[in-house]
């Protein structure tokens, strides 16, 4: 009988990396498709607004919008949504 005792694997340094990194590629994939999708959407609540004539009364809550849908549409550009 021997009375050695298991070994244990401490995870390496390359793993924790891989990990992280994994981690921080699906946040961007995350942040990228949100982006993309209020992109898409964004649009249809600036219409509506044009429509009921409330651009009109709140023209800085207009402009805000078409400038997130801006960012919203530079920051999800690579997004691709069948994958």
């Amino acid at each position: 009988m021997s009375s050695a005792t298991p070994s244990r694997q401490t995870p390496s340094v390359t793993d924790d990396r891989s990990t992280a990194v994994a981690w921080v590629d699906r946040a961007a994939r995350g942040v990228r498709a949100t982006a993309f999708w209020t992109s898409t959407i964004l649009p249809m609540f600036a219409v509506a607004a044009l429509a009921a004539g409330s651009a009109g009364q709140y023209p800085i809550a207009l402009a805000g919008v078409l400038a997130l849908n801006i960012v919203c549409a530079v920051v999800g550009h690579g997004h691709s949504p069948g994958q």
